[in-house]
């Protein structure tokens, strides 16, 4: 075997084993430390920072609407049922 032969077997080698580390990796675990941003067809996969600010922000917003929606029963409650049902009258009009 001449020396690019072996440097060939060598690179080949190390790429399998490369291949074998990788695979037996948690790609969860890798994806969650936030180092790698692993493309997609629509961007990249979000970091666990990046979800926690998105959920924080989706609880901001249903707190908001628990707010408004409260509000709504308990100002439907208050109004006289004569009341309500012209208004329901008016919105199909």
């Amino acid at each position: 075997m001449d020396e690019g032969e072996a440097a060939t077997e060598r690179i080949s080698d190390d790429s399998q084993e490369m291949a074998t580390v990788l695979t037996s990796m948690d790609a969860a675990t890798v994806l969650a430390s936030g180092v790698v941003d692993v493309p997609t067809g629509s961007g990249s996969i979000p970091t666990a920072k990046e979800l926690q600010i998105m959920i924080d922000r989706l609880d901001r917003n249903n707190e908001t609407v628990a707010k408004y929606l409260q509000e709504y029963h308990q100002f439907a409650s208050e109004l006289p049922i004569e009341r309500r049902i012209e208004l329901i009258i008016d919105l199909v009009k």
